[in-house]
């Protein structure tokens, strides 16, 4: 559907202005009038804006001309049509005025509507039909951009197992693909894009554009440089450098990665890992150095995400990590027990650097922490009632989709204070049956809306009795704790899904949508809006 084309009217003679505004049929020439201005600074400041298809201006204004104004636009560099309604009846300024995409110069004392309709009516046609050719030609761009991207991605795969090509069918191959890559040696990047996953759920865009997104910075920024781009994956591309001089120029890739790295994370907001290989002279050591790179994933996780670095491959430990299982999971569930996050933290960090510098097998540490986490949550569960909505299943699930050991342990102290915060709810300070029930009641329907009749009955409890025997074991009333519970499931989801505040507050059995906002606000010390832009940045 053909957007409608948008005008502005320019000239110091506000009789002109009005009348122009209520005489041309506008609407009848699929034409906006957005805007109406007394002199060029003042429209020149609007078009900067909004880059309106048609201006029609007058000459001689104060602060700025006519021709000045349309001088200022064309470097904006964007397609454009101009009217001049003028009183100057001179040659030189209608000179001047066709170079600046000026399609009619009309005398104020000659001006008719119906004349300047037809000129608008023209400019438009002309645009519109500029505006197909442009769409047709950046289609075609595309489609061509496909094509060669399939060519490329085919030629890398051949690259990888094509085992009995030698030097000489390899650039052969290649020149029949319009790819250069005559060289003496060759270097190896691989740019893999960090937490594809999660920015696919953040920003709710598919892997395919965020790839498409990054190879198109990366073609952009190294288009002077003797490299050719491939696109292995959907998170992971390639760039095959040409050298003659590996060790000076290797030095020149690495600042270069260094500077679309930081480009990419500006401008798309999403961070990529560069690894750099070792300079090989033809594709049989081209695929013994890619190879690991690239399909033998392992390689790549205790590679520091969002930097730039030389990829050497791993030697795993063969030492056994389960060996220090025991002092590991005393030394958590006693920071668990004393409730002390802190020392938690501390914790997870000081193994997670110990691990790194074992360098144990990554299959053996997602292990082990998988096991750690289901042993804590069993003691948790059969120590203070505590149940945790992570399962068996999804915990496999998360822990097998993280791929380097710096998400492993961002998670496990996302993991770790999320259970933190539900055991200073769930804390089972006292002894009484009647006060765990009611807080397993509350964490159970949490979704419900919750009444202190309707708890005290359950309990087979006065409701007056129950209200006073709950405050003075946990130090709270119950409607506070009812709320607070609450409040830390719409953290979760404002974190974790797509639901609106509106959404979580009736999901969670709010019927009033700015009291929920109230409470979170006195709560957490933000709106709910607030909470979730903040999450999304730390």
């Amino acid at each position: 559907m053909r957007s409608m084309l948008r005008a502005i009217l320019v000239d110091d003679d506000y009789p002109v202005l009005r009348y122009l505004s209520d005489t041309v049929n506008w609407k009848g020439l699929d034409i906006e009038l957005i805007g109406s201005y007394s002199n060029g600074q003042e429209a020149w400041e609007a078009v900067y804006e909004s880059q309106p298809d048609l201006i029609i201006t007058d000459i001689g204004m104060p602060k700025m001309n006519g021709l000045d104004l349309l001088k200022q636009v064309l470097t904006l560099k964007y397609p454009f049509k101009a009217v001049i309604l003028s009183c100057h009846n001179d040659f030189a300024y209608a000179q001047q005025a066709m170079k600046m995409n000026v399609c009619e110069y009309i005398l104020k004392e000659s001006l008719e509507v119906e004349d300047l309709e037809k000129i608008l009516r023209k400019a438009a046609e002309e645009l519109n039909e500029g505006r197909q050719q442009a769409q047709q030609v950046e289609l075609f761009k595309q489609k061509e951009k496909r094509n060669l991207g399939a060519v490329k991605e085919k030629f890398l795969d051949d690259t990888l197992y094509q085992s009995s090509w030698t030097k000489e069918a390899w650039l052969k191959q290649a020149a029949a693909n319009g790819l250069e890559l005559d060289a003496r040696y060759y270097i190896p990047v691989a740019v893999v894009i960090d937490r594809v996953e999660q920015i696919t759920k953040r920003r709710m865009l598919n892997e395919y554009t965020i790839a498409f997104s990054v190879e198109n910075v990366l073609q952009d920024m190294l288009i002077d440089a003797k490299a050719v781009l491939f696109k292995h994956s959907n998170k992971e591309l390639v760039l095959l450098f040409g050298c003659t001089e590996p060790v000076q120029e290797k030095q020149e890739i690495y600042f270069s990665m260094l500077r679309a790295k930081e480009t990419i994370e500006r401008l798309l907001k999403v961070t990529v890992t560069c690894l750099i290989g070792r300079e090989v002279p033809g594709p049989k050591e081209l695929r013994q150095v890619l190879v690991p790179m690239l399909e033998h994933t392992e390689q790549r996780f205790y590679s520091r995400e969002n930097n730039v670095d030389y990829f050497k491959e791993v030697v795993f430990s063969e030492n056994d990590l389960f060996q220090h299982y025991a002092e590991m999971f005393a030394a958590m569930n006693n920071s668990i027990a004393l409730h002390d996050f802190a020392q938690l933290r501390s914790l997870i960090v000081e193994w997670m650097n110990r691990i790194r510098q074992a360098c144990y097998h990554p299959s053996h540490v997602r292990e082990f922490f998988m096991q750690l986490l289901l042993d804590l949550q069993m003691k948790l569960k059969l120590t203070l009632h505590y149940q945790d909505e992570l399962s068996k299943e999804k915990l496999y699930d998360a822990v097998l989709a993280i791929e380097s050991i710096d998400q492993l342990e961002e998670w496990l102290l996302q993991i770790f204070e999320a259970l933190m915060e539900r055991l200073s709810v769930v804390s089972m300070s006292s002894a009484r049956s009647e006060i765990i029930k009611a807080q397993q009641y509350v964490i159970s329907r949490v979704t419900e809306k919750i009444t202190l009749e309707e708890i005290a009955e359950y309990l087979n409890l006065n409701a007056s009795y129950f209200s006073r025997l709950f405050k003075r074991e946990t130090d709270q009333n119950f409607i506070e704790y009812v709320n607070k519970v609450k409040l830390m499931k719409a953290k979760e989801l404002l974190q974790q899904s797509n639901k609106t505040v509106e959404e979580i507050s009736d999901y969670l059995g709010y019927s009033n949508k700015s009291y929920f906002i109230k409470l979170f606000k006195r709560e957490i010390g933000m709106k709910p809006s607030e909470y979730a832009a903040w999450r999304q940045h730390v």
